[in-house]
C-alpha cells in the first residue's frame, strides 16, 4: 500500500489514535505512579517519566490533537470552540517542551548565618579536580537506573561500572602490603546488645582498613580497639596506674619495673617521667599522650614504647576490646575476659557485648553493591548512594557520593567525586532566621517558614518564605521545601529553585483551553435550542 501523507493524517487524526494514546498514557502513569510511591520519585524518573517510550506516547498525544485540528480545516463556525481547545492543548505541550529543554528545577541548603548561591540539580556528575594545577573535568553519568557499564578513561583513571542506586556491603581481604610480624593488623566484628537495643560494629587495626577505625562511641560508652598483647597489660597490678607497653617485644610492664619517680609542672600540673630505653632517654606525659614527648613536646609515633594510664578510662563506661578478649573498669576493678564462642556480660544496663567475627591479617572493607531503592514515609530508606568502580595501576577503588577519594599519582593530586550539577545564582542567599510551629503534644511540625536576606548590587532584600508564598528574583522561584535540625539545635532551611521559561505558554494555553470549552458548549447548546 502507497504511503501517503493525507493517509497519515487522517491516521494520527482520527479517534482511534487519540484513544490509544491516551489509553498508553494513562497505563504508564499507573505504572509511573506505583513505581514512586515504592521506590521513590527519581526511580520512576529514570524507569518511566524521563524515558523515550513515556516521551513518545506523549508525542503522539501531542500529533493526535494536532492532526485532529488539521483534518477539520478549513475553519467552520460550529467548530470555533473545538479549534480553540486544541490550540490551547497544542500550546501547553509547546510550554512543556520549552520547560524540559530550558527549565531549572534544583533546591539551595541554607545554613544558618552562612551565604549561599548554587543551585543543586538532580543529574549526577563526576567530577575529577587536580588542586595543584587548578584543573577540573567533569563528565555525566549515565540517567539510569540499572547498574551500567562506564567505561571511560581520564589520563590515567579507568572508570567501569556505574551504580545509581546501591548500599555498602562489608568485604573481608588480605591487603596489598607485607607488614612486619609484630604488628597487629587484627580485626574484628562485634556485636552489643540489651532487651531494648542491638547494634555490630566493626573495629580493626589493618593499616589499610580506612573505612573502619580502634575507637568508637556507642552512647555514653566508649570503644576501644587494641593489639592482642596489649591484654595483658590490663592484668598488670600498677599502683600509680600506669602501664608500659613495647610494641616490638609485644610485652606490658608496670611502671614502677623501671624504677623512675613522676614528677609534676608546677605551672600546668601535668605529671611526667624519664625512663632510659636503649641508651635513650624516654619523657611521658602520661596525662597528654601514649607516646613519649620530644623536647618540641611532639609525640614521637615511632617509639616502640608507649605508656597507658588506666585512671583516665575510669571516671567513665569504657570498654576495651583485644579481639578474642575484652576488658572493663567496675568497682574499682579491672576485669578480663574471654569470648571463647560466648557472650560476655557488661556491668552497664543489662549489656552483653559478643564477638561475631574475627581475624588477624583479613580486613573489613566497604564496597558498594547494587541494590533496588526503597522508599517508606517519601523517604529513600535503602538505596539511596550512587556509586562508580574506578581502575589506577591496577588498584579497585569504589567512589560513592558519600565518599569521595583522593588519589597521588606520582607528584600529582587528584580528587575524585560524584556530585550533583548546579547552577550559580546571580546573588546571594542568607537565612536569618527560621520558625517551626509545631502540632500541639506532638512534636510533627504544623508549619515552618524562612525569613532569609537577598544580597543583590543593588543592595539587600529581605523575603519571608513560608508554604504557597514563595519568592522570585531574577527569574528564579523559590519555595520553602524542608528544613533539617542541626547538632547545636539550629535548623537549616532547604528551599527548591525553579526556573520555568515554558510558564507563560502553559498558562495561555490553559486560558484558551478554558476559554475553548466554555464556548464550544455555548455552541452546542444553541445547535440543541435551535433544533
Amino acid at each position: 500500500m502507497k504511503f501517503t501523507f493525507e493517509k497519515f493524517e487522517k491516521t494520527v487524526g482520527n479517534m482511534k489514535f487519540a484513544v490509544l494514546s491516551i489509553s498508553l498514557f494513562t497505563l504508564f502513569m499507573i505504572v509511573g505512579t506505583l513505581l514512586e510511591s515504592y521506590f521513590g520519585t527519581d526511580y520512576a524518573n529514570r524507569i518511566i517519566y524521563k524515558k523515550l517510550p513515556f516521551m513518545l506516547v506523549q508525542f503522539c498525544m501531542f500529533a493526535s490533537i494536532l492532526f485532529a485540528a488539521f483534518l477539520r480545516l478549513p475553519p467552520k463556525k460550529r467548530l470555533y470552540g473545538f479549534y480553540t481547545i486544541h490550540t490551547g492543548l497544542i500550546l501547553i505541550g509547546c510550554g512543556s517542551v520549552v520547560t524540559y529543554i530550558a527549565g531549572v528545577d534544583g533546591s539551595i541548603y541554607l545554613p544558618p548565618g552562612g551565604p549561599a548561591r548554587h543551585i543543586v540539580l538532580s543529574d549526577d556528575i563526576l567530577k575529577i579536580t587536580y588542586p595543584n594545577e587548578g584543573r577540573q573535568i567533569t563528565a555525566d553519568l549515565p540517567y539510569t537506573a540499572f547498574q551500567s557499564n562506564f567505561n571511560k578513561q581520564f589520563e590515567e583513571l579507568n572508570f567501569l561500572r556505574y551504580f545509581p542506586y546501591s548500599m555498602d556491603v562489608t568485604k573481608w581481604d588480605y591487603g596489598d602490603k607485607t607488614y612486619p610480624s609484630f604488628q597487629s593488623i587484627h580485626s574484628t566484628e562485634y556485636m552489643i546488645y540489651n532487651d531494648r537495643f542491638s547494634q555490630k560494629f566493626t573495629m580493626s587495626l589493618h593499616p589499610e582498613a580506612i573505612d573502619y577505625t580502634s575507637s568508637t562511641q556507642l552512647g555514653p560508652l566508649g570503644v576501644h580497639y587494641l593489639p592482642s598483647s596489649l591484654a595483658e597489660c590490663f592484668n598488670l597490678k600498677s599502683e600509680t596506674g600506669l602501664v608500659l607497653w613495647n610494641s616490638i617485644k609485644n610485652k606490658c610492664f608496670t611502671f614502677e619495673s623501671f624504677k623512675s619517680k613522676i614528677q609534676t609542672i608546677k605551672k600546668t600540673k601535668k605529671r611526667f617521667f624519664v625512663i632510659q630505653e636503649n641508651n635513650d632517654l624516654l619523657t611521658f606525659f602520661p596525662d597528654l599522650s601514649p607516646f613519649p614527648l620530644n623536647k618540641e613536646l611532639m609525640p614521637v609515633r615511632n617509639s616502640p614504647l608507649r605508656v597507658f594510664n588506666l585512671g583516665i578510662f575510669e571516671n567513665k563506661p569504657n570498654l576495651f576490646v583485644f579481639g578474642k578478649k575484652t576488658a572493663y573498669y567496675k568497682d574499682g576493678v579491672w576485669t578480663m575476659k574471654e569470648f571463647n564462642g560466648k557472650s560476655v556480660e557488661l556491668p552497664w544496663m543489662g549489656f552483653h557485648v559478643e564477638m561475631l567475627k574475627h581475624n588477624d591479617y583479613k580486613f573489613p572493607s566497604k564496597v558498594p553493591e547494587y541494590v533496588t531503592p526503597i522508599q517508606k514515609n517519601s523517604k529513600i530508606i535503602r538505596g539511596d548512594q550512587r556509586a562508580i568502580e574506578l581502575i589506577v595501576k591496577g588498584k579497585k577503588y569504589w567512589i560513592t557520593d558519600r565518599r569521595p577519594i583522593s588519589l597521588m599519582l606520582g607528584p600529582r593530586k587528584v580528587i575524585v567525586e560524584i556530585t550533583k550539577k548546579q547552577v550559580k545564582l546571580p546573588f546571594e542567599i542568607v537565612l536569618r532566621n527560621f520558625k517551626m510551629d509545631k502540632n500541639p503534644g506532638t512534636n510533627s511540625p504544623a508549619s515552618y517558614e524562612s525569613f532569609v536576606t537577598l544580597f543583590t548590587k543593588k543592595g539587600p532584600v529581605e523575603q519571608h518564605v513560608y508554604m504557597n508564598n514563595p519568592f522570585k528574583k531574577s527569574g528564579f522561584t523559590f519555595y520553602q521545601a524542608s528544613y533539617n535540625q542541626n547538632q547545636d539545635g539550629s535548623y537549616s532551611s532547604t528551599l527548591s529553585a525553579n526556573v520555568d521559561q515554558g510558564r507563560p505558554i502553559k498558562y495561555f494555553g490553559s486560558f484558551l483551553l478554558v476559554i475553548g470549552c466554555i464556548w464550544h458548549f455555548y455552541i452546542n447548546r444553541q445547535k440543541d435550542l435551535i433544533t
